[in-house]
């Protein structure tokens, strides 16, 4: 049976077959076609062939479409040559005059969406910066692509183990033995230097030693001496621009000696300026590495290949082929030293930063993970913005529709109409992207504090940098633009001036899933929040299994180490002293291991690596570290100081010992001893690692820092006794001690700071969206005017009123909760699983993450809400 009203549906979907069509033109089409038809019934004929001749009448698509595309044609040869086109500087200059006109016609909308995007274009461009830094680590280096450090993956004896540290001899080596490598060098230090110049004597940490090849591989800047002749003498130091000043102030530092640990002189030979770069290589001095053989570590390991303490970094020549020697590299230890498990892999410099994962690393280092986490933290807080620029524009299409009729009808056509639009948003974005740039700069130094950077505005003096915040602030505009001015210009102008549109806004639809999305994005991060806030309160709270409370430790270094017995002794006459114990590494970051131990009954193929530290007497005691079997180290005991041993219970496990362990023979180096004791299992390196067998011995050579246990009552009293005992001492070293809990928190310093940062990033998250809540509402509110008006004259009571109004948006919020919480849910179980020891993802972090999305909803919604339903019903019905 003939349906007229499927017929003219399928010749309408013909005709948009064709480009050349538009919204407007087809709706003309279709209203000729109509009164076609009538003309032909009233001669009549039957439906069927009244259309069938109305619609030869009017004409066929592909005809109609190739007749509009040849006087469209016609109409632009028509034109003079010299006549400029449609979008001339005028035409610009009137479009921006429009948008401006629009802006300032709705500007309590306009404020929303300006500030919403400010905000998210402020926390973009902070994250910018930050990702900028992290990643321009080394990129300084002229030759930061052929060079490369050296580590050695230790899987062969331990699974997953891999070491930043080489030998010393590694690096002439390999240059020796490897014709890809032209330049090498070794980098390290052995222990802190008391650097002295005249009346001044500082604790230097980061006195490093290098190679002559060093300012011939790296591109640190010399603005003093010739980086050829700089260590022509062995006894000689360049400094940092920083450090030269702290020692010499105004003088000229070159040609002036310093004094390091009271025993041997250093000759100054360069100035470095390095404080604006990053790099992973950090100092404040530099010194020949022969310096280090003389006086440190002793001539005779110059060739030890044993002696795995320090970076060796090579570069290569510009045919070589990293992956091609990275395959030479493998078995090279052997040729060396027979018994070598270890393989060596080049790791390129500019992945040290980011990619580096490495034990016994000389610093800190960032995590490409973290700089994928903030990126993607922008483009949430931008998208949120950029949703409620098309919520609030979408809402309120029906106030603007008889506009967009309008111009259709004096001739606009759907391109112009979409690039209007597109100018308001671009040029929204524009406004918001100079009060963002205001914003960076009041905010960049809590920024800073955050993050623990020392980032700056570099925008004013980077156009790189500016461009790339002009391109945000671009592409910020189009795609907040691109769905409202789509939609806009897709209005018919005869169903808008017949009053046919909508007047609740095109396709509630789409706006309740944009306000779902961005609160789903919002409530993810929320969740996020809450999970690495427990987990950095966990690492907090952990028992380490050991007592790291009122303990400070002091460095021993040049003549304090043979100093140390005295020290003690005298420490231990205050009455607020508990114990004095010194060891070589930090109990929070135990890292040296002496390879596999020799055990009684270990199978001839068994291989354990084990974490050592050397400790001295009381060092049980002090650290109140339990024991499950056995004895602590006793003065009673003579053979304590050579041939006993302190294994933990992982090493007992490893070991396949049988009860009682106490007494079976234990050693390494050659050393055959026994056990004498075995201890807990404790935390004694971060907790990213599982504990590991762990053994302590008494090596007095090897002790590089003194602890001191105190009272926790007065403690400051006690510090300042101390520090007056040190300087009656006359030793010739500042007294400078550190809190054994701050170095713990050290630990997780970069997570706990970036924590901080995602929970105020997460915050303007929900504030972003709060506001498009906020906007959305008060459209809703204006809009339902009429109906609450009727409510409030019928008996409604306010409250009533505020709950219809209320109960969609909440429907909303609810939704996005139960989008959220998988999403969050699977991916803050990738980012936890990093951890060897983790807080649990419990359920109330979702319920409340849910509640306060609910009630920030709530508060933001019923305030306009609330104000509607309180207005005097017979000023809004006459409104209306």
């Amino acid at each position: 049976m003939f349906d007229l009203e499927i017929e003219i549906k399928k010749w309408k979907k013909s005709l948009y077959k064709h480009e050349v069509f538009e919204d407007g033109l087809i709706a003309d089409l279709v209203l000729h076609l109509r009164e076609a038809y009538e003309d032909q019934k009233l001669s009549g004929l039957d439906d069927e062939t009244a259309f069938i001749k109305a619609q030869n009448q009017v004409g066929k698509a592909e005809n109609l479409a190739a007749e509009y595309g040849k006087n469209q044609l016609a109409a632009l040869n028509r034109r003079f040559p010299f006549r400029p086109g449609r979008f001339m500087p005028a035409l610009i200059f009137n479009q921006i005059k429009t948008a401006l006109r629009s802006i300032r016609c709705q500007k309590g909308y306009s404020l929303i969406n300006i500030a919403g995007l400010a905000i998210g274009l402020t926390v973009c461009m902070l994250i910018v910066l930050w990702v900028v830094d992290e990643w321009s680590f080394d990129r300084f280096n002229v030759h930061a692509g052929q060079i490369y450090r050296i580590y050695r993956d230790e899987s062969a004896t331990q699974m997953n183990s891999t070491s930043a540290l080489t030998p010393p001899p590694m690096a002439a080596a390999l240059k020796k033995d490897f014709p890809e490598i032209v330049k090498s060098t070794r980098f390290g230090y052995w222990q802190r230097h008391l650097i002295s110049y005249k009346d001044k004597n500082f604790n230097e940490t980061r006195h490093m030693h290098v190679d002559p090849d060093f300012f011939d591989m790296f591109s640190f800047p010399l603005i003093k001496g010739d980086p050829e002749t700089v260590f022509s003498d062995p006894y000689s130091v360049v400094l940092t621009e920083k450090t030269a000043a702290k020692y010499f102030g105004e003088e000229d530092p070159i040609g002036r000696t310093l004094t390091v640990n009271n025993s041997f002189d250093v000759l100054v030979t360069g100035i470095i300026s390095n404080e604006s770069l990053n790099s992973s290589l950090d100092f404040d001095l530099l010194s020949p590495f022969e310096i280090l053989l003389k006086e440190s570590i002793g001539e005779d390991n110059a060739d030890n290949w044993g002696f795995n303490s320090f970076s060796t970094y090579v570069l290569l020549g510009q045919s070589a082929r990293a992956e091609s020697l990275n395959q030479k590299l493998k078995s090279y230890l052997k040729k060396y030293d027979e018994e070598d498990l270890d393989q060596l892999v080049l790791q390129p410099l500019t992945d040290i930063h980011l990619r580096s994962n490495l034990e016994h690393d000389l610093s800190s280092r960032g995590d490409i993970k973290y700089v994928w986490i903030f990126c993607a933290l922008a483009v949430f807080v931008l998208l949120i913005a950029c949703v409620n620029f098309m919520n609030l524009s979408t809402a309120r299409s029906a106030t603007r529709a008889r506009e967009v009729g309008l111009r259709k009808v004096v001739g606009a056509n759907r391109h112009q109409l979409i690039r209007q639009f597109f100018g308001e948003s671009i040029l929204m974005a524009l406004i918001a992207l100079v009060i963002a740039l205001f914003l960076v700069e009041l905010l960049l130094p809590m920024f800073n504090s955050l993050s623990g950077k020392e980032l700056n505005s570099a925008w004013r003096s980077n156009f790189s940098l500016l461009l790339v915040f002009i391109s945000l602030s671009l592409i910020t505009g189009i795609l907040s633009g691109i769905y409202p001015a789509v939609l806009l210009s897709s209005f018919q102008p005869v169903k808008i001036l017949n009053g046919i549109m909508r007047s609740s806004g095109a396709n509630p639809f789409f706006r309740k899933s944009l306000v779902i999305f961005q609160f789903s994005l919002s409530v993810f991060l929320i969740i996020g929040m809450f999970i690495i806030s427990s987990q950095l309160n966990y690492m907090r709270d952990i028992d380490l299994g050991f007592d790291r409370d009122h303990i400070i430790h002091v460095s021993m270094h040049g003549e304090l180490h043979d100093k140390y017995e005295a020290i003690r002794e005298r420490f231990l006459q205050n009455p607020n002293v508990l114990h004095v114990t010194a060891s070589m590494a930090l109990p929070t970051n135990i890292q040296s291991t002496p390879g596999t131990p020799m055990w009684e009954g270990r199978p001839e193929d068994a291989v354990m690596e084990i974490k050592t530290d050397f400790i001295d007497y009381d060092y049980i005691e002090t650290f109140k570290i339990p024991l499950v079997e056995g004895r602590s180290f006793s003065r009673e005991f003579s053979t304590d100081l050579e041939t006993s041993f302190i294994v933990n219970e992982e090493a007992v496990r490893r070991m396949n010992l049988k009860k009682p362990v106490v007494g079976k023979k234990f050693g390494f180096w050659g050393i055959d001893g026994q056990i004498i004791g075995v201890m807990k299992d404790g935390h004694f390196q971060s907790l990213h690692h599982k504990i590991e067998p762990l053994v302590f011995k008494m090596f007095p050579a090897w002790l590089r820092r003194f602890y001191v246990k105190i009272r926790s009552d007065n403690m400051a009293a006690t510090l300042r006794d101390l520090e007056k005992t040190w300087e009656e001492m006359n030793l010739g070293y500042p007294f400078e001690y550190r809190f054994l809990d701050e170095d713990f928190n050290n630990l997780y310093r970069s997570e706990a700071r970036l924590g901080n940062i995602f929970e105020v990033f997460a915050a303007l998250a929900v504030f972003i969206a709060c506001l498009g809540l906020f906007g959305l509402a008060s459209f809703t509110a204006q809009q339902r005017t009429k109906e609450i008006g009727i409510r409030k004259v019928l008996g409604s009571p306010t409250s009533r009123i505020v709950a219809l109004l209320n109960q969609e948006f909440l429907k909303w919020i609810a939704l996005a909760n139960l989008i959220a919480w998988p999403t969050a849910y699977f991916i803050m179980r990738i980012w936890i699983q990093r951890y060897a020891y983790r807080a649990d993802i419990e359920l109330w972090m979702f319920f409340l993450s849910a509640a306060i999305a609910l009630a920030v909803a709530l508060i933001t919604v019923s305030f306009q809400t609330l104000r509607a339903a309180r207005a005097n019903p017979v000023k809004s019905l006459k409104h209306e």
